[in-house]
């Protein structure tokens, strides 16, 4: 999967996590905010360049969001 479609499944993935009705209180921006935690623990976590470097690009492409 490319750093893009990674950054965008993350996103999704948090935008959905509530039912529709829910996601006033949970929108757009707080799911951009939670996925890059995510994307930025796994940065930490990372065992070799490789990993982080993946992470890194799925970072920006969040930020792009």
């Amino acid at each position: 999967m490319t750093p893009k479609e990674k950054a965008k499944e993350l996103f999704t993935k948090y935008y959905f996590l509530f039912p529709e009705k829910h996601r006033i209180d949970f929108g757009y921006k707080e799911s951009k905010q939670c996925a890059l935690i995510a994307v930025d623990e796994l940065i930490l976590d990372a065992y070799n360049n490789y990993y982080h470097n993946y992470w890194q690009e799925v970072k920006q492409e969040i930020e792009k969001l």
